[in-house]
């Protein structure tokens, strides 16, 4: 059973930033089944590799989208990404040199609580901004997208998204 399922509460009204909160949501519960299966180290290990790349992905769209909007608390916001990619980095980093001392449920408790609280109150905020900026967040997401097209984190968010949407 996932551990975090998308629902229509999830939703900011920006597609390109739905999605990535979509792949961090798949990422967050294949990570909580290879933990919860016994999966071996490296495969837990590479799951933590590629929330943390693909969290710095995502935080690095929005920070582009909210850019374009103008939105004016972007400062904190940005602050508030730095704060997370640390803690999940971390996470990773704390695995990877004592995988036994690092505690599943706790890791798991975080990232959910951190990704619903982070979307539910923080992005919300800037839901607003750039629905009344439609054209030019487009504009950033169609450019970030082509910038960033052939990497690593794009790929995935491919690959993910085909797995979790009908």
């Amino acid at each position: 059973m996932p551990m975090i399922q998308w629902t229509q509460e999830f939703t900011t009204g920006v597609e390109a930033i739905d999605n990535d909160h979509k792949v961090l949501i798949s990422l967050i519960n294949q990570l909580g089944e290879a933990i919860r299966s016994g999966e071996p180290q490296p495969t837990v290990r590479r799951v933590l590799d590629e929330l943390v790349e693909y969290t710095s992905y995502h935080f690095n769209r929005e920070e582009a989208l909210m850019e374009a909007c103008r939105y004016p608390d972007l400062e904190a916001h940005r602050r508030t990404h730095t704060t997370l990619k640390v803690q999940v980095a971390d996470i990773r980093d704390r695995y990877a040199r004592h995988p036994e001392a690092v505690h599943a449920r706790e890791i798991l408790a975080l990232l959910k609580n951190w990704l619903s609280a982070h979307i539910m109150g923080r992005d919300k905020l800037y839901a607003p901004f750039m629905a009344a900026k439609r054209e030019e967040v487009r504009a950033a997401a169609d450019s970030f997208t082509t910038r960033t097209a052939g990497s690593a984190p794009a790929i995935a968010a491919q690959q993910h998204l085909a797995a979790v949407q009908p």
